[in-house]
């Protein structure tokens, strides 16, 4: 065995010499990274997957959980803070309804339950007292757990002794909670006073002034009215937020536009924005004619009445100015006359417009804003190379967002002087933050998340198996080789030894013969001159 092992190693060390150095090289790069790669590989596929069991734990729950499954003999991990417990996939289920039914985790709480299981007639006055309180605190606690973003709830109650003598003072409960919430989590004032409510309803005799609430960080939360909500500072923060969203958005929009154009560390903006804030609601009642033209309504109704009359006077009977009562000298009428007369009456309904508007506008609107723009120039020391055509262009684009932005308000078109909100000016950024590049950029998480290093090692792979094949054709090759040699050598010294025998064979048939040959060998002299005596003789 060792033998047959040192001529393995001896036909492989040969064969090996008689490929070129950089087929070599070329060999052994391609074994190695092909062997890391397929080691990678088979670590992550033949990893276990984990998946989280329980969470959220205290360390007395992880722990006896964690006992509790490696008595079963199943791996399981705990995350770095010691609140999770992870164990394989394909075994979560079962372990989650195997430790349900064993209680576990038992967390020590105690809950209503405890009352149909354990009410008993030794269970004093006190003893009820007690337990009572626990159970409450602990339905709260879970009540509160439910809010997203609290993890959990401690929950102190302190309630009242009830007194066997009548009195007319209501004695009122207590209670202190402390969350602790997700970090970065805090609950908004309308949780807060839901919070409060659903407390001081779950606990006889318990308002809302005897309940405190704060979180792990000391933040203590309040109860306010709607009204004490609406404060002075309320409005101001949401005043200041939605100017500040509106400056920010601008500003985004302009960077990006100016980034795309000139490069991203070329361009510096700055947005300031005046907003009123002004409510208005307002009706109007207008009244408009129909007719635009003529100014006058539409004919509903209309009514026309033609009166005409004509007669003769009677003929006088007295003489003129001297019948009884009648002045002297006035002329009488003459009953020769006659009379005509007309009137003409017309009655006009006519219907208007009647308008009814009920206006609100905007909560906000833009009153005015500045926009300043600073470029940095070709030749960062010498604003002037930065040339006027450029300026131009970007004060053009700035100024139609400055006139989109001022639509609403009600300044006329031409007199909103938008070059005069626009402010374009060449500089050299002097405090341009240095690009960090992360030293070590190809981490193995980063390389197993690039879908090329899976093609560079399947070809790696490939040429890994290109080169074995060659490898080992070369030895196949050699060993027939070294095979036909020694059939070939083997072949020879049969031949030889045939016909050394045929020799000898022949040799003791013909002695003299023989002899002949030993003289030829040994004594040339003396065969010369024999032969010239046979050739003499004959």
């Amino acid at each position: 065995m060792k033998e047959q092992m040192q001529q393995f190693l001896t036909k492989f060390k040969n064969a090996w010499s008689g490929i070129p150095p950089k087929t070599r090289n070329i060999g052994l790069i391609a074994f190695f990274g092909s062997l890391l790669i397929l080691s990678i590989l088979l670590f992550f596929m033949t990893r276990t997957p984990m998946t989280v069991l329980y969470n959220n734990l205290t360390p007395a729950e992880a722990g006896e959980v964690k006992a509790a499954i490696e008595e079963r003999g199943i791996p399981v991990e705990v995350a770095a803070d010691g609140t999770s417990l992870s164990v394989p996939r394909e075994q979560v289920n079962e372990l989650k309804l195997a430790l349900a039914a064993e209680g576990i985790p038992r967390n020590g709480s105690v809950s209503y339950s405890i009352f149909s299981e354990n009410m008993g007639m030794g269970m004093t006055d006190r003893h009820f007292d007690v337990v009572e309180r626990d159970a409450m605190q602990t339905e709260i606690s879970n009540l509160i757990r439910q809010i997203e973003g609290v993890q959990d709830a401690n929950v102190m109650i302190t309630l009242p002794k009830e007194s066997i003598w009548i009195s007319e003072e209501t004695k009122t409960a207590s209670a202190s909670i402390v969350l602790r919430s997700d970090p970065g989590f805090y609950l908004e004032q309308g949780q807060v006073n839901g919070l409060y409510h659903l407390i001081s309803k779950s606990v006889p005799n318990l308002p809302p002034e005897e309940i405190v609430i704060m979180d792990q960080n000391g933040q203590v939360y309040e109860v306010q009215n709607e009204g004490e909500a609406n404060t002075t500072l309320s409005i101001y923060q949401q005043q200041r937020e939605v100017r500040q969203g509106i400056e920010t958005d601008i500003q985004r929009e302009i960077q990006q536009m100016l980034g795309m154009l000139l490069g991203q560390d070329k361009v510096i903006v700055s947005v300031t924005a005046s907003v009123d804030f002004t409510k208005e609601k307002r009706e109007e009642n207008l009244v408009e004619a129909p007719i635009e033209e003529t100014n006058e309504g539409l004919d509903i109704s209309v009514e026309r009445i033609v009166e005409s009359y004509s007669g003769e006077s009677a003929a006088a009977e007295d003489a003129t100015g001297t019948g009884e009562g009648e002045i002297p000298n006035f002329p009488g009428v003459d009953g020769a006359e006659t009379s005509d007369s007309e009137r003409t009456e017309e009655r006009i309904n006519r219907e208007i417009n009647r308008i009814q508007r009920q206006i609100e506008k905007n909560p906000y609107i833009i009153d005015d804003l500045t926009i300043n723009i600073g470029i940095e120039p070709p030749v960062a020391t010498d604003p002037a190379s930065l040339s006027p055509e450029l300026v131009g262009e970007v004060r053009t684009l700035v100024s139609n967002i400055v006139a989109a932005s001022l639509s609403l308000n009600d300044i006329p078109q031409e007199e909103l002087n938008v070059d005069d909100r626009v402010t374009v000016f060449a500089t050299e950024f002097l405090g341009k933050q240095e690009t960090v590049t992360d030293e070590n950029p190809f981490t193995a998480a980063k390389l197993l998340q690039n879908p090329y290093v899976f093609i560079v090692g399947g070809v790696l792979l490939l040429l890994l198996v290109i080169v074995a094949f060659i490898v080992i054709g070369r030895i196949r090759k050699r060993k027939e080789d070294e095979f036909f040699e020694e059939m070939e050598q083997e072949a020879i010294q049969q031949l030889e030894t045939k016909v050394a025998e045929e020799l000898a064979i022949e040799a003791r048939a013909n002695p003299k013969r023989d002899t002949i040959e030993r003289l030829a060998k040994n004594q040339p002299d003396d065969f010369a001159k024999l032969l010239r005596a046979w050739m003499t003789d004959k």
